[in-house]
């Protein structure tokens, strides 16, 4: 039975993730090597809090952008790594390490730059080898992400192959993901999030039927091309700005918002708000646990969204398996 997003569940469901954002908010503000809240007030106010409101935009970003690909394409492991939107930014993070660009201007670091502009090239690519004729069919818009993620990895390689050794573990670094790493003003951050956001969930009704299929879409009123191009672009240019904050976070994207599917069903008026607190508590967490599991010296983010993502998906995939065999049995 399909759950409906009605005023009380929505009320609950937001509700509980937004204590549960709080409490991971104040924990990460509260964790570090200086002694919790005992520590210099600027050390909480000017590092900690920031870093941690960073990593909730990121992954909150990352999550909803998962569920958004997940219904335009109507795949279960659609995510932003698989579109290959994150590989160009990734590639054009890589670009601006090998040539050593230096800042374009005073507060304005070419890093990030760099990675938002390959970002919106693999936007570009995938969105024009995916058209057809006026039509952008949704395994066209996969095959086509495939195809470029691909290519932006093998690019990568050749490039990190020629790199020197220093370039080299920059390359690395960035790559992995990290959270310390950001060199993004939060407030530029919030306002790219928040636009993003707010593009994404003026198609949840849409999505609802996109993820139904194209003729149900269609039937029901659903201009589809329309629909599933300003969702991807939408959710697509989310992820470069979080791709350009961060690196490439690997799971976030895909396993939260199925995490959450899970809780709350299919309806995206429900589970497109719910991924994003979910992803931002998620990531703030993470980040937490990646600062601490080897203190002094950090953990890539990245590199532990991996190790619990992947072992998490599994064990999901295997309930939900599970829960549709007893319904089909009943």
């Amino acid at each position: 039975m399909t759950r409906r997003a009605t005023p009380a569940r929505l009320i609950a469901v937001l509700g509980g993730l937004v204590v549960v954002l709080a409490a991971a908010l104040l924990a990460a503000a509260a964790s570090g090597p200086a002694g919790g809240w005992s520590a210099d007030s600027r050390i909480v106010l000017e590092l900690r809090l920031p870093r941690a409101l960073v990593a909730a935009l990121v992954g909150g970003a990352l999550s909803i952008c998962g569920a958004t690909f997940q219904a335009v394409l109507r795949n279960p492991l659609a995510s932003p790594f698989v579109l290959g939107v994150s590989g160009g930014g990734s590639l054009g993070a890589v670009i601006a390490i090998l040539l050593g660009v230096p800042p374009l201007m005073p507060g304005v670091p070419s890093i990030p730059l760099f990675a938002f502009a390959g970002c919106l090239l693999a936007i570009g690519i995938i969105h024009l080898g995916a058209s057809r004729r006026g039509h952008l069919l949704a395994h066209d818009l996969l095959l086509a992400g495939v195809v470029a993620n691909s290519f932006f990895l093998a690019a990568m390689a050749v490039l990190q192959y020629v790199a020197d050794p220093t370039q080299t573990a920059r390359i690395v670094h960035w790559t992995l993901g990290s959270i310390q790493s950001s060199a993004v003003p939060l407030p530029v951050t919030a306002v790219l999030m928040a636009v993003g956001v707010a593009l994404v969930m003026m198609h949840a009704n849409d999505l609802n039927l996109l993820s139904v299929g194209d003729e149900t879409a269609t039937n029901l009123g659903v201009d589809v091309t329309r629909a599933r191009r300003h969702a991807f672009l939408a959710a697509s240019l989310m992820v470069g700005a979080a791709v350009a904050v961060s690196g490439p976070i690997a799971f976030v994207g895909l396993f939260v918002p199925h995490a959450v599917r899970f809780f709350t069903g299919p309806d995206h008026r429900i589970l497109l708000p719910a991924s994003f607190l979910a992803g931002a508590a998620f990531l703030v967490l993470a980040d937490t646990a990646a600062r601490a599991a080897f203190a002094p010296h950090e953990l890539p983010v990245g590199v532990l969204t991996a190790v619990i993502g992947a072992p998490a998906f599994y064990v999901l995939l295997i309930r939900q398996r599970d829960r549709t065999t007893e319904r089909t049995d009943a």
